[in-house]
């Protein structure tokens, strides 16, 4: 369908302006596939972002600033992301070897299974996505 049909609307002032609306009511309508998953397990797109990417370094434990690097929504106070984590179980924070002021953040069991859980709804949101645009389904 397109943007004019979507948002009822014909007139844009340049084909730019149309192109970021159409950009923006795209991220809108994934954003609520995922949080519709994200919901039901009681997480924030953030929190799951964040055991997303210490599941990509496990076993090994991260710093905040390396996390913080790679998040994509770079906005959220990560103590309390993390916070909220510890809460659920999911991760666990170790002194840093380094410096032992410091903390690092390591997800453990009970993080990667319910990573393990989401999998397979995060696979099928992608592949609602890539048959409303039209795409062929990658795994990833």
């Amino acid at each position: 369908m397109k943007i004019e049909q979507e948002l009822k609307q014909n007139k844009f002032r340049s084909n730019v302006h149309k192109a970021l609306v159409n950009v923006m009511f795209t991220n809108a309508w994934i954003s609520d596939r995922f949080r519709f998953v994200f919901k039901n397990f009681k997480l924030t797109a953030q929190q799951y972002n964040v055991l997303r990417i210490l599941r990509g370094g496990y076993p090994e434990a991260m710093n905040p600033n390396e996390i913080k690097a790679v998040m994509i929504d770079k906005n959220p106070d990560l103590t309390r992301l993390c916070d909220r984590l510890v809460v659920l179980g999911y991760i666990d924070r170790c002194i840093n070897d380094e410096n032992k002021r410091k903390m690092n953040i390591r997800i453990n069991d009970k993080g990667l299974e319910i990573l393990n859980d989401i999998d397979p709804l995060m696979n099928a949101v992608q592949s609602e996505i890539a048959r409303f645009n039209g795409f062929r389904s990658v795994s990833a």
